[in-house]
């Protein structure tokens, strides 16, 4: 399933990204020579037109060879010069470059578009889980289950409208209605300043009340091979206390596992009206963080999906999806920045391997979670491919640029030269990052 996975996944994305070259090249008027899924000795191949399609041996990327691209190659060019891509201006040869990762940011928007409108939005209902010890919203009484109506009179219902007016708020006392067991009643909290570390580690400031959503610890997904699975656990299950201890969110039961690696831990699971308990042994695992790697105890499993879906109309849904995918092309783009910057471990870099085996464990989702992880592998295609390297688009890019600027294109020889520069740049992050996947990969108990 896995390798399945990561096969359909990479060949949708390298399809659709050749796909851009292939279309803008044929409409600019450049010939295709061949169109291939894949580098090295050809599996199949078929002939229609001047075109070639290939199905080649190492699905690790694809090409498309025009007229005129290779300008060691003459002889095509020389008997059709007008269809040849270097005899095109540079404005035709920047679209054709471009519309490989164009088509990968399009299909993610595609992607969001068609859930949106026919699943669905996600978002979380404003239920509270337990507040954070010391903070004012434990320090107001509010308890795990109670649910936000309004804030300053304005009726709440999604947890990113109480996300979105604590940031807002900048400190200003804010003014809480609460239900709990059908009984309204209302709560001044004033947000603290705090310092929380974003998506990758890095402390950013903000303003908090001490307040999460509520998620249940019912299981969602089990591991095929991981400990909970070996110890009869399931998905539906739910664990109501830890080691005797009443639970009632999913954030208790994970902080207690991640710290207990080798240490057995009592389970008390509710299963269609009954109850027994499970004694499980957290494994042992290495977690890269962006502080260094961290020891922490994993069973296999995942939370049930608490979210809620609103479906949108097909205008509202494409909107919706061209912004999830710019929000989504923001962040990856900034964990470039930072990459470089060191302020990510560059151990955290994944190849094929890793794809695979993310691949494999979102399939196991659903088709949805398959769904958002091609979309977002998408956007990491198109990003990468922008980098100014040889070889790459972003390469080819640098050159149409430095062309437009000089009146002339870079010579041969230098072109060559930077070539060989970016092969080698290439795959030394490719041997880097089969590295990591192995590393991890031979980590794993």
């Amino acid at each position: 399933m896995t390798i399945l996975a990561a096969i359909v996944v990479l060949g949708i994305l390298i399809f659709v990204h050749e796909l851009g070259h292939f279309l803008v090249a044929k409409r600019s008027g450049v010939g295709v020579l061949k169109f291939s899924l894949g580098f090295g000795p050809k599996l199949l191949g078929v002939k229609r037109g001047e075109t070639e399609y290939l199905l080649s041996a190492f699905p690790l990327g694809g090409y498309v060879k025009m007229i005129g691209e290779d300008p060691a190659d003459a002889s095509a060019e020389a008997a059709d010069p007008a269809r040849s891509f270097s005899q095109k201006s540079v404005a035709t040869r920047v679209r054709i470059i471009l519309a490989g990762p164009v088509a990968n940011l399009l299909l993610p928007v595609v992607i969001f578009w068609g859930v949106f409108a026919t699943v669905g939005q996600p978002y979380f209902l404003p239920i509270v889980g337990a507040p954070d010890p010391g903070s004012p919203a434990a320090q107001a009484g509010l308890l795990p289950g109670d649910r936000v109506q309004a804030l300053n009179g304005e009726r709440i219902e999604r947890w990113t409208d109480v996300e979105a007016a604590v940031q807002a708020s900048a400190g200003t006392p804010l003014n809480f209605t609460m239900m709990r067991d059908g009984r309204a009643f209302d709560v001044r909290l004033s947000p603290r300043a705090v310092v929380t570390p974003d998506i990758f580690g890095q402390e950013t400031q903000g303003w908090d009340v001490g307040l999460h959503p509520l998620l249940s610890t019912r299981i969602g997904q089990v591991l095929p091979g991981h400990v909970a699975e070996q110890a009869g656990l399931r998905s539906g299950d739910r664990i109501v206390a830890l080691n005797g201890t009443q639970i009632v969110e999913w954030e208790q039961l994970a902080k207690t596992i991640h710290e207990s690696p080798g240490k057995p831990v009592r389970l008390t699971v509710e299963r269609e009206g009954r109850r027994f308990d499970v004694l499980v042994t957290p494994r042992s695992t290495k977690q890269q963080t962006a502080s260094g790697e961290e020891e922490i105890g994993l069973i296999g499993i995942g939370p049930a999906p608490e979210s809620r879906y609103q479906r949108l109309n097909p205008v509202t849904a494409l909107v919706a999806g061209a912004k999830k995918t710019a929000d989504l092309s923001v962040l990856i783009v900034q964990g470039f920045v930072k990459l470089i910057q060191a302020k990510i471990s560059p151990k955290t870099i994944g190849g094929p391997i890793l794809i695979g085996q993310m691949a494999g464990e979102v399939v196991q989702r659903g088709p949805v979670e398959f769904l958002s992880f091609t979309a977002l592998l998408s956007i990491n295609l198109a990003i990468l491919n922008l980098l100014p390297i040889p070889v790459l688009d972003g390469g080819h890019l640098l050159f149409s640029l430095i062309e437009w600027l000089r009146g002339k294109p870079v010579s041969l020889r230098k072109r060559e030269i930077a070539q060989q520069v970016g092969m080698v740049l290439l795959v030394g992050l490719m041997i880097f990052a089969f590295y990591n996947d192995i590393t991890r990969w031979l980590a794993k108990p």
